[in-house]
């Protein structure tokens, strides 16, 4: 989680100056960009997140019985 919101706040930093370069309002812009982004970078995250479990050795079988 941490990862992600460093990663976010640092394109964010980056997105929102460009925008401003470009003459255009970084809230309209910005925004929609940036939430979809958090949801595909979490997503990621957490599907590396079972995947390093599983390669470790975690391999519950009874989960969800």
């Amino acid at each position: 989680a941490v990862l992600q919101v460093f990663t976010l706040l640092w394109i964010a930093d980056w997105m929102v100056h460009h925008f401003w370069r470009k003459g255009k309002d970084p809230d309209s812009f910005s925004i929609p960009y940036l939430t979809a982004l958090g949801d595909l970078l979490g997503t990621a995250l957490l599907a590396l997140s079972f995947h390093f479990l599983w390669l470790i050795g975690d391999r519950d079988g009874d989960v969800g019985d």
